[in-house]
């Protein structure tokens, strides 16, 4: 058998396959082996090279099942990363080039491991990471013009 991962549908992300016990070739597909991660996710979402925000989910690995709050969300939890995960941010958004961007970490017994990584990804409704990267976003539009316009630019509310 096999567990077969896909973009959530309503409440499901993943389901098994009990009769899926060949490699298919009627398409692409991507093998890859199970990892054990204490069944969570790792979402980074980074705007440069010092700045991230990361949040759990529960891995589609555990039972397919997407967890949702009172709002329809899918609940996600604060995370505090390592400094090699941090490392590894500040890396992807260098060796992209890639301002802001998301990826995701498997944490296992071997280490961090980065499983994917998007382009322009953004926290959904947390107003502090709006506020944040739209102010790092600002000072890389300007940072082109210190010191050339001969006056500051106003903060704008």
């Amino acid at each position: 058998g096999a567990k077969k991962l896909f973009r959530k549908i309503k409440d499901q992300s993943s389901s098994f396959d009990p009769e899926q016990n060949t490699i298919r070739r009627d398409g692409v597909y991507v093998y890859e082996p199970f990892l054990p991660t204490q069944g969570v996710d790792i979402k980074v979402y980074a705007v440069g090279a010092s700045y991230v925000h990361a949040e759990a989910r529960k891995a589609p690995t555990v039972d397919g099942k997407v967890e949702r709050a009172s709002d329809g969300k899918e609940v996600r939890y604060p995370v505090v990363l390592t400094q090699g995960e941090k490392a590894i941010a500040a890396f992807i958004t260098e060796a992209f080039s890639q301002y802001v961007c998301g990826f995701d970490i498997l944490r296992t017994d071997g280490g961090s491991l980065v499983c994917d990584v998007n382009g322009w990804s953004c926290v959904k409704g947390n107003q502090k990471y709006y506020n944040d990267c739209s102010a790092l976003i600002r000072e890389k539009i300007l940072e082109p013009t210190r010191g050339k316009l001969g006056f500051p630019l106003p903060l704008v509310p």
